[in-house]
């Protein structure tokens, strides 16, 4: 233990150090109390024995500094004076002075005197840190359900797997409970959430074979997860995860509603499949990522392809990362056709990725890990730059009067200033507003309503042109169309591919033209193929029309051709 001694007197003072080293202590010695102020930051004692009446800076100027600073505002501190005062003592007392002795003390009533303040010290230190552990573990229990957070779950399945042979994990995910949330309200959501983790709970306490360190835990939004230890084998495992997921399945009467909800789940077992707690972790919520295609109420057991599908997917959304810095991503235009001239009027950027040992990565793959990565917002503003710099450079060469549109990412609107980006982009390249297209797609428009109508809005103050993609295969709403600033609807490549064969996708089409129509938006139809469909749009009054009919996406050097090229010689008449 280390004890700091503030004496001016130097006879004292190396007596007391004398004293306390042979007793085992490690001493520093100060002969006054700035001396002893400037120790104390700087070695940390465990407890300062000091003088009343010192130069520079007295016992209690030095009491007073030390308990105004955090590194040693709990620091004992006994106070030796020669004086009798009474009035000493108060004051000593009153700035935080942990004890007072008069000077000559007994060498067994100052020994007694430092270890009980010692004593005392390392017992509040260890209540201290007691409390902050268990306030941290208190920080760590989901304060909706009850149940232990992903942090504190991890730990306790840690436990598990240090002391049990097996240990079988089961994440849970609740299909479509955003609709409750969205039509009932986040309270009616909040009440279906802790009796989803009531029923787990029960699921666990009804097992034939439970064990201490089964538990259930939420990870996160409508994500729970269950530990079972002591399965015999897989089999064990899905008639588990089926008797939970029946469970899941009754009826939910709560607020005078009753709700039907279904949950999808994934299971892994250690040691056959993981060998580390995040690995067991990981391998669940990919089987549960699996299982939720497959319909609601699925259960899938985590396997190989399922690791292999995860090692490719976090290779490809590090090499991501990579091609981004190195500037291995490039943009491809897939031309606009005027369907009455045959003549460009705009393109679609499109990215494409040709990884060096992977070959070519389709966007359908990548995009989506972009997404939950959450690296597709720089990713979409490195898009969002490029095209803007084509449109510059295109324009540089004498064409005019065409748009890039651009696809904007859900995420690009969380958390991120996008208009601010917009001006930015647009104040860099110096193109015109209106040679920028902006494409949102309808699933986008319906989520968080307010925040996006209001960037929409921004957005289209500023000039630009705003068209919603995949029209259609959403929840088409005629108010939403009154109340978004558009300016283009895309009919979605899924109802031109079967025109005009399919009766459904016909009478689809029809109506969407006769909406843009009427709310005087332009249309662009995606993926045309064949002259029939072309022709077929054309007779319902569709103004521009993309697809391999005229090109794919190519190179910029490609895409250039087609302000020179009119394709109504290729079209039929």
């Amino acid at each position: 233990m280390h004890i700091l001694i503030a004496e001016d007197e130097p006879s004292l003072r190396e007596n007391l150090q004398w004293m306390l080293e042979l007793e085992g202590y490690e001493v520093t010695a100060a002969a006054d109390g700035r001396e002893a102020l400037a120790a104390a930051l700087t070695h940390r004692p465990d407890l300062v024995l000091t003088d009343v009446m010192m130069p520079e800076l007295d016992g209690f100027g030095l009491i007073k500094a030390l308990r105004s600073h955090p590194a040693t505002a709990t620091l004992p501190v006994i106070m030796l004076t020669a004086r009798a005062d009474r009035s000493d003592t108060r004051t000593g007392m009153n700035l935080g002075a942990d004890d007072y002795l008069t000077k000559p003390c007994r060498r067994e009533e100052l020994l007694a005197a430092i270890s009980a303040r010692l004593e005392r010290s390392r017992i509040q230190q260890l209540a201290a840190q007691r409390l902050q552990t268990e306030a941290q573990k208190a920080m760590q229990i989901d304060t909706l359900t009850g149940l232990p957070g992903r942090d504190l779950f991890e730990e306790q399945l840690d436990t598990a797997v240090g002391t049990c042979e097996t240990v079988a994990l089961i994440c849970f995910g609740l299909d479509g409970f955003s609709k409750i949330n969205e039509s009932l309200g986040t309270g009616v959501g909040d009440l279906v959430l802790r009796e989803v983790g009531k029923r787990l709970q029960q699921c666990i306490r009804g097992s034939v074979a439970s064990h201490p360190h089964d538990g259930v835990g939420r990870l996160g939004g409508d994500q729970f997860a269950v530990c079972v230890t002591g399965l015999p084998d897989a089999c064990s495992l899905a008639g588990f995860a089926t008797v939970a997921l029946s469970a899941l399945a009754q009826p939910y009467r709560v607020s005078g509603h009753t709700l039907f909800l279904t949950a999808s789940a994934g299971g892994s077992t250690y040691p056959a499949q993981a060998d580390s707690v995040h690995a067991l972790l990981l391998n669940a919520e990919s089987a549960l990522h699996h299982a939720k295609p497959d319909g609601p109420g699925m259960y899938a057991y985590f396997d190989s392809a399922m690791n292999r599908r995860v090692a490719r997917t976090l290779l490809i959304h590090n090499e991501l990362h990579s091609a981004l810095q190195a500037g291995d991503l490039e943009l491809y235009y897939q031309p606009q056709i005027r369907i009455a001239t045959g003549k460009v009027v705009g393109f679609e950027a499109l990215l494409r990725w040709n990884h060096a040992s992977l070959g070519a990565i389709p966007p359908s793959e990548f995009i989506p890990i972009a997404e939950q990565s959450g690296i597709i917002v720089q990713v979409g503003e490195w898009v969002l730059r490029t095209a803007a710099k084509q449109v510059a450079a295109w324009l540089a060469r004498g064409h005019h009067d065409f748009r890039i549109a651009v696809n904007i990412s859900a995420r690009q609107f969380v958390g991120q200033n996008l208009p601010e980006l917009v001006g930015r982009v647009l104040n860099e390249t110096g193109i015109p507003p209106a040679s920028l297209e902006l494409e949102v797609t309808e699933s986008l428009a319906l989520r968080n309503v307010a925040n996006t109508l209001a960037t929409l809005h921004e957005c289209k103050a500023l000039g630009v042109h705003l068209a919603m993609d995949d029209f259609g295969t959403g929840y088409s709403s005629l108010s939403y169309l009154k109340r978004y600033p558009l300016d283009t609807l895309k009919i979605d490549q899924s109802f031109v591919r079967n025109i005009p064969h399919d009766l459904g996708d016909v009478a689809i089409t029809r109506a969407i033209v006769a909406m843009a129509q009427s709310f005087e938006l332009s249309l662009v139809a995606e993926g045309v193929e064949t002259p029939e469909q072309f022709a077929y749009l054309r007779e319902l009054g569709c103004d521009d029309a993309q697809g391999y009919l005229f090109s794919p996406a190519v190179p910029a050097e490609a895409a250039e051709r087609f302000f020179t090229e009119p394709q109504n010689t290729a079209l039929p008449t």
